[in-house]
C-alpha cells in the first residue's frame, strides 16, 4: 500500500468531514459513545475506577507565534495574499490570547471534565447512591491543568452527591515508586534503552512518511508568488500556523478559525502525520512490545488493582477511585491493559491507518473500570475508553463486555 493511498483514505476521509481532528492530541474531547451495556442478571454496579488527562488546554508556550514576525514582514513587502493577511491577523489575535496562559487549562478544558462526571454519575447512579460506600479518593500531578482538570470533576461530583466524603491528594514526580500514584513506575537500565532504540526506529520511519510533502495549495492561498517563496520557508509557515492553530477551537471557539481554514485535507494529514506516529512506541507491533507500556502503564494499572481489590472487601467505604495524569501515562495504561486498538497487526507504515491520537489521548482522554457484582457469581469488570464500552485484546469476556476480575488480574 503506498502512502498516498494512506492519505487519501485517512486524510479525505477523515480530515474532510471534521478537520478539527487533525490537532490530534490536542482537539476538544468528545464522547464516542454513550450506550450503557446492560449487566448478566443480578449485577449492578459498586465501584469505579478512572484515569483521565488534564482537559483542553492553550499552547504549552509561544514559539509557534514566532512566525508572525515572518508573515509581518512579508505582509510589508506585499508578499501575502487576502488569506495570508487572515492568517497573519488570525495569529496575531490568538497569541494575544494565549500570552501569560501558556500551558493553562481552558475554560472548554475543565467543562470537558465536568461533563464526564455528569455522565457518569447518570449512567451509574448505584455507584453513588450507596449509603454505605460514601468515600471517594481523588489523586493528581503537580500540573496546574491537572490539578484544575481534578477540582472540576470533583466540584461537579460534590454538587450532585452532596453526601460523598471527597478526598483529594496531589502526587509528586518524583523517582520513589510508592508515590507513584498517578504516573506509574519509572524507566531505568535495559528497560530504559530499549525504549530508547525503539523511538529511534519509529522516528525513522514517521521521517520517511513525512519527506517531501511540498504544501502547494496551501502556498498558493497565502503567498501571492508562491513560486518565488523558498520551500523551506512555506513549510516552516505552515507548520508553524498549524502549531499554533491547533488549540484556537479549544482556547477561543467562537472566534478563532477552524483547522480546515487554512489547509486542505491532505495538507492536515501531512501536518497531523509529524506528531501522530511518534505515539507507536507506545503501542504493540508485530515483534515488539513497548518497554515504557510495560513499566509505566502497568505501574499505574497496578495500582487500579489494588484500590479495586481493597474496595471489594468487606466494609470497605469507597466508591470511586479518580485519577488525574498526562497524555504519555494515558496511552501506556492504554497499551498495558491492552485495550482494542493498541495492539496492532500491520508494519510501521501502515500505522496510520489503524491508530489515529485523537480517537486515544485527545484532551481529557479516559480510561475507567466499573464493577459489578451480586450476590452469588464472581465480580466483573467492564472497560471503558473515552466512555465507550471497549474490550481487551486477548482476554475472553464473560459476556459481552463484562469481564470476570480475577481473570483480567490473572491475564495482566
Amino acid at each position: 500500500m503506498t502512502i498516498l493511498t494512506i492519505i487519501l483514505q485517512v486524510a479525505l476521509g477523515v480530515f474532510a468531514r471534521n478537520p478539527e481532528l487533525s490537532a490530534g492530541n490536542l482537539c476538544g474531547y468528545f464522547p464516542q459513545d454513550t450506550v450503557v451495556s446492560a449487566a448478566p442478571k443480578g449485577y449492578k454496579p459498586f465501584y469505579i475506577s478512572h484515569i483521565a488527562r488534564h482537559g483542553s488546554r492553550f499552547l504549552s508556550n509561544g514559539e509557534p507565534f514566532q512566525v508572525v514576525d515572518t508573515l509581518t514582514r512579508m505582509a510589508a513587502e506585499g508578499m501575502l495574499t487576502g488569506e495570508g493577511l487572515e492568517l497573519l491577523e488570525d495569529l496575531k489575535m490568538l497569541h494575544g490570547m494565549s500570552e501569560g496562559h501558556y500551558g493553562a487549562l481552558t475554560l472548554l478544558g475543565a467543562q470537558e471534565h465536568r461533563d464526564i462526571c455528569s455522565r457518569m454519575f447518570r449512567h451509574y447512579p448505584e455507584v453513588f447512591s450507596d449509603k454505605s460506600r460514601r468515600k471517594v479518593q481523588a489523586y493528581s500531578t503537580e500540573s496546574e491543568r491537572v490539578k484544575e482538570s481534578m477540582a472540576a470533576f470533583t466540584g461537579e461530583l460534590s454538587a450532585r452527591a452532596p453526601g460523598l466524603e471527597i478526598g483529594t491528594k496531589v502526587v509528586k514526580w518524583s523517582g520513589d515508586d510508592d508515590n507513584q500514584e498517578v504516573t506509574g513506575f519509572h524507566l531505568s537500565g535495559s528497560k530504559k534503552d530499549e525504549a530508547k532504540a525503539a523511538e529511534k526506529d519509529f522516528s525513522k520511519v514517521t521521517g520517511e512518511l513525512r519527506r517531501g510533502y511540498d504544501y502547494k495549495v496551501f502556498a498558493s492561498r497565502i503567498f501571492r508568488n508562491p513560486s518565488l517563496v523558498p520551500s523551506r520557508t512555506v513549510k516552516y509557515v505552515a507548520k508553524s500556523a498549524f502549531k499554533s492553530l491547533r488549540t484556537g477551537r479549544v482556547t477561543y471557539p467562537e472566534t478563532m478559525p477552524g483547522m480546515g481554514k487554512y489547509f486542505t485535507p491532505e495538507e492536515l494529514y501531512s501536518l497531523w502525520l509529524s506528531g501522530s506516529l511518534s505515539w507507536a512506541k507506545y503501542l504493540t507491533l508485530p515483534g515488539y512490545s513497548s518497554a515504557i507500556s510495560k513499566a509505566r502503564g502497568m505501574g499505574i494499572f497496578q495500582r487500579m488493582i489494588e484500590d479495586a481489590d481493597r474496595a471489594m472487601a468487606s466494609g470497605s467505604p469507597v466508591a470511586a477511585t479518580f485519577r488525574f495524569s498526562h497524555d504519555t501515562y494515558m496511552l501506556p495504561l492504554m497499551a498495558a491493559i491492552p485495550l482494542e486498538g493498541t495492539v496492532l497487526d500491520c508494519s510501521d507504515r501502515e500505522i496510520p491507518e489503524h491508530f489515529q491520537d485523537y480517537n486515544f489521548v485527545c484532551p481529557a482522554c479516559n480510561v475507567q473500570l466499573v464493577f459489578y457484582r451480586s450476590r452469588r457469581g464472581p465480580i466483573l469488570v467492564k472497560f471503558l475508553l473515552n466512555e465507550k464500552e471497549t474490550l481487551v485484546h486477548g482476554l475472553e469476556p464473560l459476556s459481552g463486555c463484562f469481564y470476570e476480575w480475577e481473570k483480567v488480574k490473572q491475564y495482566k
